[in-house]
């Protein structure tokens, strides 16, 4: 019997089923694939009149004068501790006298003695006189320690102190809806916010794994203009333009970066009358007007204005028309290139670009 169409057969069958394992399928996975934050959440495309006004914004040369790259610097990282550890000998070791020494620092283990003791004299079988004593004790040096700054010193002790005990200790016996965000939201800085990884790991290493501490990383921006000016939130990145049509970073910086102007811009009535004239209402700047981009008409004697007539604030408080004794209305072409202008936001943080704060250090120094 002649087998060489079934092993021509069988061997056709393995390379299809090997290009459909290799090739295929991860190609189908691929494609299934969508961008995200970094976080789970989808990045979606622009879409609407977002999605037009890009195409408005490169007919108009926008790009020429304004750019959607902002810049990036150095960053340092301050650890914020969350809860301390049980052990205060071993985290004050691992943080340093220079932090260790800080009243918060110290309120907050005197706040966690003062739980154990209170443990203590409501177990079952404990001594009554010694739990007393002991718990006294806790709370004598509680209150020794003076601090405004106690309801943080709670919060990143890690227990609860309610009722009248709370108000021997000079907490709120009720705490209001601001008191308990204060605790919950409780921080405490152990480095200055200029350290490099390399110069802190150990030290990161040593609360979690030895100290039991809860803590977090702040990155702190350090010669970052575009940050520290508010122009951007952090540095701009390939995936902000994942999904332009034509990725437009800009030429240069006759006019302010745009980054993230959707989260600076966000009154649509200014934006219309800076597109209208960037010099309305006797402001100074660089940018031409696009009155080409608005229906205007003249107003009638006594006219009131339309509530989509754009105006400018008089020196009164009043509003009056973006062009007195006319009526200025966006047309379809300003309404997608402010649609698109707003939609312009680095405000979420990405792995590749995290959002870094502005240089300032979460714990004072001691007298200011």
């Amino acid at each position: 019997m002649n087998k060489s169409p079934w092993i021509f057969l069988g061997v056709l069958f393995a390379l299809s089923l090997s290009w459909w394992g290799m090739v295929f399928g991860p190609a189908s996975q691929a494609n299934a694939a969508k961008a995200d934050l970094g976080d789970g959440t989808s990045l979606h495309p622009r879409s609407g009149l977002a999605q037009q006004g890009e195409q408005i914004y490169r007919e108009n040369g926008c790009y020429y004068c304004h750019t959607r790259m902002a810049t990036g610097g150095t960053f340092g990282y301050e650890i914020q501790i969350t809860q301390l550890g049980a052990d205060k000998a071993l985290t004050r070791e691992i943080i340093g006298e220079e932090y260790a020494g800080n009243k918060i620092f110290e309120k907050a283990y005197a706040f966690q003695a003062v739980a154990a003791a209170q443990d203590a004299a409501t177990a079952e079988g404990a001594d009554v006189e010694a739990t007393k004593a002991t718990l006294e004790q806790a709370k004598a040096f509680a209150n020794s320690i003076e601090t405004e700054d106690s309801l943080i010193a709670l919060g990143i002790s890690g227990v609860t102190i309610e009722g009248d005990l709370a108000g021997e200790l000079g907490l709120p016996i009720e705490m209001s809806d601001a008191d308990k965000s204060t605790v919950a939201d409780a921080t405490f800085a152990v480095s200055k916010g200029i350290e490099q990884w390399d110069e802190i790991k150990d030290r990161v290493r040593a609360l979690k794994d030895r100290a039991g501490a809860q803590f977090k990383l702040l990155p702190v921006a350090d010669d970052w203009p575009d940050v520290v000016y508010w122009g951007a939130r952090r540095q701009s990145v390939t995936r902000d333009f994942l999904h332009d049509v034509h990725a437009m970073p800009g030429v240069m910086r006759v006019g302010p970066d745009l980054s993230n102007v959707g989260g600076r811009q966000l009154d649509l009535n200014a934006l219309y009358a800076k597109i209208y004239n960037s010099q309305a209402g006797g402001k100074s700047s660089h940018m031409p007007p696009y009155k080409y981009l608005f229906n205007v008409r003249s107003a009638k004697e006594g006219e009131e204005l339309p509530t989509n007539a754009v105006t400018v604030s008089t020196g009164d408080g009043f509003k009056q028309s973006v062009e007195p004794d006319f009526v200025v209305t966006p047309t379809y072409k300003s309404r997608a290139l402010a649609a698109y202008l707003q939609s312009l936001r680095n405000d979420r943080g990405l792995p590749e670009a995290p959002l870094p704060a502005v240089r300032k250090t979460s714990n004072p120094e001691e007298g200011e």
